[in-house]
């Protein structure tokens, strides 16, 4: 074992020291990435089961450390939540066999194993479909399925025991970062948060709309920055600050609301957020900027529109049931725009929720410029390329490549002596593609907060539609 792992560390070392990318293609440097992604899984896992043992027996405590997750960010040079987090993710994933082959296999990395492990362990119930989720969705994706799994798992008396801890361990910390900028980091109550980030959104809208008429161009996240400063330093009126109108979207199942507490596979959670008590959600309804959507008790299906605006109750219907780019394995939940995905609105396409999907703006620019296309429903979405091949939960399986035909062997006088760069001595082999292939850029979007403001009646106006335009 031990001349085994000096061999691999070797051979994984010379490979590294011998790796030219500037020399290879944009193809053969994806290929070789998905290989070393692998690789890193993989040693990830084993790390994580060697440093539990480590743990368990104590050998830490001969170097001096005063506990294991001290040894381990020491060890390898992480920052020590990330070791401490890591050490319990692994303990964990021990009480769940099916989870921790999965890790084992490299098919989890750390980041995932740590959210599938915190939720299996409350619901080990959960862990097939979590592990399903990790192998088809993005990570943003994964993290709301398991924070819903956590919250469902929780009796009423632990999650009102939840709301109380965190209501305690709130805080506000700034400092100076190394450049010089100032730093900020809060931990709040989930209702409050969500009050707070609705706002700053809110706020974000109305500054990015006077920047373009400006004509200046900036990153969204300069512009909440700049909303989270208006804000905080709006002047004083007579009867005290200017509290800014803003609207919260709470999700909550009705049976879950008239029982009192949320069972398994009912839902309590404020859009952009996450899963909150029913605690939270009831003192949000007696609040004048809480829209709640109560899931089982609208019809959504009926909604028909025959204009591009999207009326109310159809878009708060769609942001229920797309909080994310609908595209499988893209987890974009901000600047989503709305695509009438099934016959476009230029063809007579209906505003109704079976032909509408919200998608990112990448995906929109693919399906309108570049041949993608956007099939399924939802829970079994299928983006199919202008190839034919397609991902995602409803596509088909691939079909096994034909073998190409048999070549004549090339004498001597066609050698070459030089090897390719994907040929190298120490590098995995690689597909040779036709190069070319650059990711293209789409139309620059038309506004940056798509999807992301809130809207109160008084902004739908009597028509009772939203000024987000389909796609």
């Amino acid at each position: 074992m031990c001349k085994t792992r000096e061999e691999l560390e070797e051979a994984l070392s010379r490979m590294v020291h011998e790796l030219d990318a500037s020399l290879l293609r944009g193809q053969d440097a994806k290929v070789l990435v998905g290989f070393f992604s692998r690789l890193e899984r993989l040693a990830g896992a084993a790390k994580a089961i060697c440093a539990l043992r480590v743990a368990s027996s104590g050998a830490y405590e001969k170097d001096g450390h005063r506990h294991a997750g001290e040894w381990l960010a020491a060890e390898s040079g992480e920052s020590l939540g990330a070791a401490v987090s890591l050490l319990e993710a692994a303990e964990k994933l021990s009480r769940l066999p099916v989870a921790e082959e999965a890790f084992r296999s490299g098919e989890l990395s750390a980041a995932q194993a740590k959210e599938v492990a915190g939720a299996g362990v409350m619901d080990p119930s959960a862990t097939t479909e979590l592990l399903e989720a990790a192998r088809s969705e993005g990570f943003s994706s994964l993290r709301r399925r398991c924070a819903k799994v956590r919250a469902q798992s929780l009796s009423k008396k632990d999650q009102e025991a939840r709301a109380r801890r965190i209501h305690a361990e709130r805080r506000l910390r700034t400092w100076t970062g190394d450049d010089g900028s100032f730093r900020l980091e809060a931990r709040l109550d989930p209702a409050e948060g969500a009050r707070l980030l609705s706002s700053v959104k809110h706020e974000a809208d109305k500054i990015f709309a006077e920047a373009r008429r400006c004509g200046a161009r900036e990153r969204s996240e300069a512009y909440l920055a700049d909303a989270l400063v208006s804000l905080a330093t709006r002047s004083f009126g007579s009867d005290g600050p200017q509290r800014p109108k803003a609207l919260v979207h709470l999700r909550v199942d009705l049976s879950a609301l008239r029982r009192g507490h949320v069972l398994s596979g009912e839902t309590c959670e404020i859009a952009g957020v996450g899963p909150v008590s029913l605690t939270a959600a009831r003192e949000l309804l007696g609040d004048s900027i809480a829209k709640l959507l109560v899931t089982s008790a609208t019809d959504v299906h009926s909604i028909c529109n025959l204009g591009r605006s999207v009326p109310k109750g159809l878009y708060e219907a769609l942001l229920e049931r797309d909080p994310c780019c609908v595209v499988p394995g893209c987890s974009a939940s901000y600047n989503l725009e709305i695509d009438h995905r099934v016959v476009p609105f230029a063809q007579g396409g209906p505003t109704q929720l079976a032909n509408l999907a919200r998608i990112c703006h990448h995906h929109h620019c693919l399906k309108t410029y570049e041949g993608y296309a956007l099939e399924g429903e939802p829970g079994a979405w299928i983006w199919r390329h202008p190839d034919g091949s397609c991902d995602g939960p409803g596509a088909p399986p691939a079909r096994e490549p034909s073998p190409p035909p048999p070549t004549d062997p090339i004498g001597d006088e066609g050698t070459d002596d030089q090897s390719s760069p994907a040929q190298r001595p120490g590098l995995p082999p690689v597909t040779q593609q036709p190069s070319g292939l650059e990711e293209p850029f789409g139309p620059e979007q038309a506004s940056l907060f798509t999807g992301l403001a809130v809207y109160d009646d008084r902004v739908a106006g009597s028509s009772g539609t939203y000024p987000e335009h389909a796609a």
